[in-house]
């Protein structure tokens, strides 16, 4: 028997368990590679929803902070209303006692 005789059969027993447990090793790593897309493109999903979530709360506070600026300014100008009356008030009053007190000492 020569080396070739003696390597036909390891080839052929090579060939025919090599092919199979290629053909599942191959399976396997593609199976692999799908379930590692699907984990990534639902983390993007999920960080996209999560990204939206927080840009509709940031317009709600920026909605908020505005809807208190407006109410704080309108109750200043109330408040500088009201002391510019009792100012003006005062005033009078001051310039009433003033009168009354120099028409008592011109007698």
């Amino acid at each position: 028997m020569s080396f070739i005789d003696g390597l036909i059969p390891i080839v052929a027993i090579s060939l025919t368990m090599g092919i199979p447990m290629m053909a599942i090793w191959t399976s396997h790593q593609r199976k692999m590679l799908e379930l590692k897309l699907k984990l990534q493109d639902g983390n993007s999903l999920s960080s996209q929803k999560t990204i939206e979530a927080l840009r509709e709360e940031v317009r709600s506070l920026r909605d908020t902070t505005t809807q208190y600026d407006v109410s704080f300014d309108t109750a200043l100008q109330r408040m500088e209303g009201r002391m510019g009356a009792i100012e003006r008030k005062v005033n009078q009053q001051g310039s009433a006692v003033q009168d009354t007190q120099s028409q008592s000492l011109g007698r």
